[in-house]
């Protein structure tokens, strides 16, 4: 491929002079070229580009930087395509197959705490100019390094100083310094060394700082404050900290270098205002209707603890090894294939819930593979058809299976036969076409407002004493009602996740791999303060323990179930808490797109299905809306051009 590389480097060079882009795309490039060995372009196959995306999920890189070197490889193909004298030349990367799932995640900012104690540590006048520039002004590690002599100017009259940033991209913006950040620069102005470089920050060879110096620096202050910080969280802090204040978006996303608001909203996501402010409005108005008094929260010092550091991809031969008993029945003609698909499909799941994911789908799909083979017609790979996956269905229908049960077998089917399609090692397009007949389901059913309240005064009745079990108790079940959360939720929350300072929750790696911020309760927040006051050391950081380990799936399940039936609420599960407390939020006035941030959802549509709104809601604010349409619309007096006009017979639209 050198050849090819060369000249796409080339064209790189051309199309973006004065970037690093040639850099980073040569260097992706080289590494794809180093593990499939001394092959021409031509000879790149789909299954190439399968065992690429393997060996980097093997090396438990994250999906970002697979999907980015996937955007670089499919790129250099698209380049040669274009020059290609001939036609019928195909990409190998085909998105719909190769693209991992990101998922939606929160920036990792730094807390207060942590930010404090880093702070305390740094002690040298260059690098307090250094990584004040960062916590304090959000340049980028190396915009700071990319400073020269000339880019500073100080306070002028209303004591702001002026720092002109060459930025990403090859653009320049101004960035205001307060007093106190145009100290430490000022400081560092007295003392820098002399030096022929007009570099802003030098190394102590009197030459520009490089960005690996600056994270060196970064790394020793934290190792010294045992803590875990980088350059980036220290800009991503910055932004949040603004974006606390109220300033307005497209400000901040000026100050930041930023081209696209949608950038600037992933930076400030962490601060969550408005669902904030709504949430806690909506739970105050809450407690006045059910009777509730405000909990009293301690006056202990709360706990601090690091945030939760991002969890490593298993390796996916390790998960597989653990579950291909499920498929060891299978004919040699179809087991391999579908263990490949399954194996390959590990590398977009977050990583706390890779294995477990993994199995239950390598197990529904070997278990319809099973009876496709046994009881239908399938005996080659090429040779299913749509009437067995039709004989299919009907058996689990006939096995008394729910439509919507169906319906995602038949979804995890359908993309395993996807693959195989793409693969060209099937032709039958027809066996996608197969559905299930849909009828129609109850909505899952959430509890009143009295069932709920029994429900909480048993859960309090039973669990009065200090001791472990019954602080465990109620941290998951306030977590459930106060917070919202999913079971799956509530048992991935690491203690880092906990910032009790500003009272808030981040859940990370939700349903569809999304991170979110939620506001705590005080009834919450002292649940769970009681609780860590028993929870004692661990060799894991999960926040709620069994048996010194993270908390089985079931045990929350039956715990639930149990109190249901103590309070007479025999069908009470996790998830109708989380049903229960939409339903009470909504109902109480909270905005729509507030509680569809606050539950997680990415389709306002689903917030509309898990919160049912009442009948007295409607009327209520029908009533409220129309009063106020009223006010505005006040009867018409009759001018003197309607004076004599009868205007019972004129049609009102024309009066």
């Amino acid at each position: 491929m050198k050849a090819d590389l060369e000249r796409y480097e080339s064209y790189l060079e051309h199309k973006h002079p004065n970037r690093s882009t040639k850099k980073h795309y040569a260097s992706d490039l080289s590494i794809f070229v180093q593990f499939g060995g001394d092959k021409s372009p031509r000879e790149v196959t789909v299954q190439d580009i399968d065992a690429f995306i393997e060996n980097q999920s093997q090396r438990q890189l994250k999906p970002a930087t697979i999907n980015r070197r996937l955007v670089v490889i499919s790129g250099f193909f698209q380049f040669l395509i274009f020059e290609a004298e001939e036609d019928g030349w195909r990409n190998p990367v085909k998105w719909k197959r190769h693209g991992i799932r990101q998922g939606h995640h929160l920036p990792r900012d730094v807390n207060e705490d942590t930010a404090e104690a880093l702070w305390a540590k740094i002690d040298d006048p260059r690098d307090q100019a250094m990584f004040a520039l960062m916590l304090k002004a959000g340049l980028r590690v190396g915009e700071v390094v990319a400073l020269n002599n000339d880019a500073v100017e100080g306070p002028g009259q209303d004591r702001l100083a002026r720092l002109r940033v060459h930025g990403k991209g090859d653009k320049e913006r101004i960035v205001w310094l307060t007093p106190q950040t145009w100290l430490y620069l000022h400081y560092w102005m007295q003392i820098r060394p002399p030096s022929e470089s007009q570099a802003f920050f030098l190394n102590q060879h009197g030459r520009r700082l490089s960005v690996s110096g600056v994270q060196y620096r970064l790394k020793e202050y934290c190792h010294r404050a045992e803590v875990q910080v980088t350059c980036h969280q220290l800009r991503h802090t910055f932004a949040r900290r603004l974006a606390e204040q109220n300033m307005p978006i497209d400000s901040l996303a000026k100050l930041l270098g930023h081209n696209d608001l949608q950038t600037t909203q992933r930076y400030i996501e962490g601060a969550n205002l408005t669902v904030r402010e709504d949430f806690l409005a909506t739970m105050e108005r809450l407690d006045e209707v059910m009777g509730q008094s405000e909990v009293e929260e301690s006056k202990d010092s709360v706990p601090t603890f690091a945030p939760a550091p991002a969890e490593k991809q298993p390796k996916p031969q390790a998960i597989m090894e653990k579950i291909v008993h499920h498929s060891a029945d299978l004919p040699d003609w179809l087991r391999p294939s579908l263990e490949d698909h399954t194996q390959r499909r590990i590398a977009g799941r977050p990583a706390h819930q890779a294995e477990l994911r993994t199995r239950q789908e390598h197990s529904v799909l070997s278990r319809i593979c099973r009876w496709l083979v046994q009881e239908g017609n399938w005996q080659q790979l090429d040779g299913l058809k749509r009437v067995d996956l039709l004989a299919y269905v009907h058996h689990r229908e006939q096995a008394g299976k729910q439509p919507r049960t169906i319906q995602r077998e038949l979804t995890l089917f359908r993309v395993f036969w996807r693959s195989l399609l793409e693969l060209e090692l099937v032709s039958n397009g027809a066996v996608l076409m197969v559905k299930v007949q849909s009828r129609k389901e109850h909505l899952p059913r959430y509890l009143k407002g009295n069932e709920f309240q029994r429900l909480e005064e048993t859960l309090l009745t039973e669990t009065s004493e200090n001791h472990y079990q019954h602080r465990f108790d109620r941290a998951w079940f306030y977590l459930l009602a106060h917070g919202g959360l999913r079971r799956g939720e509530v048992l991935n929350l690491r203690t880092g996740d906990c910032d009790f300072n500003h009272d808030r929750l981040c859940i990370r790696s939700g349903k569809g791999d999304r991170d979110r911020v939620i506001p705590m309760t005080s009834q919450l927040k002292q649940v769970l303060l009681d609780y860590l006051m028993v929870r004692g050391s661990s060799s894991t950081d999960h926040l709620l323990l069994y048996k010194d380990k993270e908390v089985p799936a079931h045990i929350v399940y039956k715990r639930v179930k149990a109190y249901g039936r103590l309070a007479g609420i025999p069908a009470v599960t996790p998830h109708r808490l989380r049903h229960t407390l939409a339903t009470l939020l909504i109902n109480e006035g909270m905005p729509i797109v507030s509680l569809q941030k606050f539950l997680g959802h990415q389709d306002i549509n689903d917030t509309l299905v898990y919160a049912k709104v009442h009948n007295e809601t409607v009327r209520r604010q029908f009533a409220a809306a129309m009063k106020q349409i009223e006010v505005i619309a006040k009867p018409v007096q009759k001018s003197a051009i309607l004076e004599g006009v009868d205007t019972k017979s004129v049609p009102l639209a024309d009066i």
